[in-house]
């Protein structure tokens, strides 16, 4: 039989688990981009970090009342209680044109997660009442250790 009807001395065919070939070549040069795409967004976060050093530097070391970036700073903190808020919220709900509604009507019972309602629960629990038997003996499990250590400091 001759080498090259039995398949030695042939290039080796290395299959991945789904048994399709695998390019070593190709495979190398998909390393290689992803590695040089790592160094370039490494290089831009240094630049940006570089850019924002200069800005700071480039600022005065006063700051006064005037001072463009402390006004636009404090603009944007959210302030509890404040009744202009109402006039200042269209930007605020340009900002959350991207975000997932949410659920508005009256609150959910706990559960062990923490996890909200979707936006169109009907607000009625169709659970088995396994979260509010949860909830119900940590409770209980809390006050009665509470009163246990009451107790036990009573007559101190």
């Amino acid at each position: 039989m001759d080498p090259s009807s039995s398949g030695r001395g042939a290039a080796t065919i290395y299959r991945d688990n789904k048994g399709t070939k695998i390019n070593k070549a190709a495979k190398r040069a998909e390393e290689r981009r992803k590695i040089e795409e790592e160094e370039k967004l490494l290089k831009w976060g240094k630049e940006e970090e570089i850019r924002r050093e200069e800005e700071l530097l480039n600022k005065p070391l006063a700051i006064y009342k005037d001072d463009k970036d402390l006004n636009e700073e404090l603009k944007a903190k959210e302030r509890w209680n404040d009744p202009a808020e109402m006039f200042l919220t269209k930007k605020k709900n340009k900002k959350r044109i991207n975000e997932r509604p949410r659920y508005q009507g009256p609150p959910a019972p706990p559960n062990r997660f923490n996890i909200q309602p979707g936006f169109r629960w009907d607000g009625i629990d169709r659970s088995n009442g396994f979260e509010r038997q949860y909830f119900e003996k940590q409770n209980a499990r809390a006050t009665l250790a509470n009163e246990a250590y009451k107790w036990s400091v009573e007559d101190m």
